[in-house]
């Protein structure tokens, strides 16, 4: 059996620089939050943006994959790690990606839950997908 995919697109999602070394970044629901170097309570360095992006999409995905099963997830914990590669180009070399599920006794069955979970989450099957950059131009702001 094929599986049908549909399109989907996502964003926009618009960074607007603020002061040196902080952004405001806002969603297309309206979400806003600040992201920016060095990290602090106020905003996010992008290394931790994409470390969270990792952990709710696994997160969501198997909250996902538990309802098309009618399983009781429970209290669902992803703790992420990242790991800076050695060489050039500057980038994660790997992820560690820790979940909690405690309440589900099945060893078996969390594994299953977890391996369909990374399956289908976007953000984990994304990370060596292609980035394209365009300049747009001067007073032309999408």
């Amino acid at each position: 059996m094929a599986i049908k995919l549909k399109p989907k697109f996502y964003g926009p999602l618009r960074l607007d620089h603020d002061v040196p070394g902080s952004f405001t970044y806002t969603t297309d629901a309206g979400y806003r939050a600040s992201a920016g170097a060095p990290a602090s309570a106020e905003q996010a360095p992008p290394s931790d943006l994409i470390m969270a992006a990792l952990a709710s999409c696994i997160g969501i995905s198997l909250e996902m994959v538990a309802q098309e099963m009618k399983i009781d997830p429970g209290a669902i914990g992803v703790v992420v790690n990242g790991e800076k590669a050695l060489d050039l180009p500057h980038r994660f070399a790997r992820f560690e990606v820790t979940v909690h599920l405690d309440d589900i006794e099945d060893k078996d069955l969390a594994l299953k839950l977890l391996n369909q979970a990374k399956e289908i989450c976007t953000v984990s099957n994304s990370l060596k997908s292609e980035v394209a950059l365009t300049l747009s131009e001067p007073g032309k702001a999408s």
